[in-house]
């Protein structure tokens, strides 16, 4: 049996079990090596630099050429020069309203006519307005109609309360047995109606001066000062009149 000839580059060879070997695995067994997140990632690729849209393009130039003044070598400037003008002035016939600086202009966006922006605005005003109005007539409508609620609700009040009193005033002064101003009469007319319509504001106050009157003049009680008076002329000189808002 032939024997591998002995080779002198194998002596060179590192060991398996040698430090160098050691040391590369040690390194590749870290944990930024063994972690994916930990690994240092390849830098960015270099932006590509995009070319700017026309649109762009367009905006920038016109910017830079109006907010650069002409200059003297324009033929423009030579012409207004050569009719007395001079660098600083105001243009116009009258110096005193005359203009430094040249109008601006006004970007039309879009391909409609000239006078579309114009009436889109004053279209867009009077919904505007007629919108404002429309909530401030809700508004008051709905405060109106609150005050309303409110007086009614106190004209009832104060029907009852002079029901009560009539009744009570008729029965101890007068030994009535009924009246057609107590409570329980005007109930059952109203439960009498068939087509269940509530009194009207005119009729309910025309109830209650007719209950205020009566319960003065027979029985010299004013239902605003809450007292009976003992004298007709007690009651028109001390109290200030048949009416709640005089009180």
């Amino acid at each position: 049996m032939s024997k591998r000839p002995h080779d002198d580059d194998d002596d060179d060879e590192d060991d398996y079990m040698s430090d160098k070997i050691l040391a590369v695995a040690a390194k590749v067994a870290a944990p930024q090596f063994l972690n994916p997140r930990r690994r240092d990632l390849p830098p960015p690729p270099p932006a590509v630099p995009t070319e700017k849209a026309r649109k762009v393009i367009e905006i920038e130039q016109r910017e830079q050429g109006l907010s650069t003044a002409i200059t003297s070598d324009n033929k423009g400037f030579q012409l207004l020069k050569k009719m007395g003008y001079k660098e600083g002035s105001k243009l116009g016939a009258n110096q005193k309203n005359g203009l430094i600086e040249p109008i601006s202009i006004t970007i039309h966006p879009s391909r409609s006519g000239l006078g579309e922006q114009s009436e889109r605005k004053e279209k867009v005003r009077i919904k505007e307005e007629t919108k404002t109005k429309f909530n401030q007539q809700i508004q008051s409508t709905y405060q109106d109609h609150l005050k309303e609620k409110y007086y009614l609700k106190r004209l009832r009040i104060d029907i009852a309360k002079c029901q009560s009193i009539c009744e009570r005033l008729d029965k101890e002064k007068f030994n009535l047995e009924e009246n057609a101003l107590w409570k329980n009469h005007v109930q059952d007319k109203l439960e009498d109606n068939d087509d269940d319509e509530e009194i009207e504001d005119d009729d309910m106050e025309s109830q209650l001066k007719t209950l205020t009157n009566y319960l003065r003049e027979k029985h010299l009680y004013c239902i605003w000062c809450g007292q009976t008076f003992e004298t007709l002329d007690e009651l028109e000189n001390t109290c200030p009149g048949n009416e709640r808002d005089l009180h």
